[in-house]
């Protein structure tokens, strides 16, 4: 029994461990990025690190030293709206114009994204198809089959949550993901996954009224385009 409990103590202190952003940008891109072995320029890699940066922080948490406590302090969704990761993942700018380096994501969290990115996909890391270009809406039959799944995801979501419900409500959220054509709703629907699977992994992690927030933002960015006249 000792043994086991002190096993895991240390897997838990392990998947607690922070790492730096650059280097879970670094360990992501290996996971996420076609073709991660071939050689790149500088640039190349740096703008790299920095499309995958920026996926990461739409789906874990993400934490900023904080030097009056001595111990890293987890960023409010205010402060991420809006905010981008840039030289090389090494600094975080916040919406207000702050800079912050030194921002760090828990090992256990880093496992996490890498999960639903690998499920979802990264948007920049796609060629958008020629038939929609960023800024035109897509067509109405589209935005009704969002509808139409978030439709059926609402009363899959309300807590507590069972396993069953989880799983169906990822798959859900994965096509809607992988086939939103903008942008800020696959962001979306990414951060639900992921307050979702916290919400499994420890019930007091995130309440009803986050999830609810999540899905309000849900439908009002798909209401957001008018059916066309």
């Amino acid at each position: 029994m000792g043994r086991k409990s002190k096993t895991q103590l240390i897997t838990d202190s392990v998947q607690g461990q922070h790492l730096a952003l650059s280097v879970a940008a670094h360990l992501a891109r290996s996971q996420l990025v076609p073709d991660p072995l071939n050689v790149y320029d500088g640039q190349h890699m740096s703008e790299m690190l920095d499309v995958v940066g920026n996926a990461l922080a739409r789906v874990a948490p993400l934490y900023a030293q904080d030097a009056k406590a001595g111990a890293p302090r987890q960023l409010m969704e205010g402060e991420l709206q809006a905010a981008r990761v840039r030289r090389s993942a090494t600094v975080l700018v916040l919406s207000d114009g702050r800079t912050l380096s030194g921002v760090s994501i828990k090992r256990a969290d880093l496992r996490q994204a890498i999960a639903i990115l690998k499920a979802v996909g990264i948007p920049e890391l796609a060629s958008r198809p020629k038939s929609e270009p960023p800024g035109v809406a897509p067509p109405f039959n589209r935005r009704a089959e969002l509808r139409a799944t978030l439709d059926e995801m609402e009363p899959l979501l309300r807590l507590p949550l069972m396993a069953a419900q989880v799983e169906r409500a990822n798959r859900l959220l994965v096509a809607m993901a992988r086939n939103a054509p903008d942008g800020r709703i696959a962001n979306l629907a990414m951060r639900l996954m992921s307050t979702l699977q916290e919400t499994r992994d420890d019930p007091t992690a995130a309440s009803d009224s986050r999830v609810a927030v999540l899905l309000a933002r849900l439908r009002a960015m798909l209401e957001e385009q008018k059916a066309p006249e």
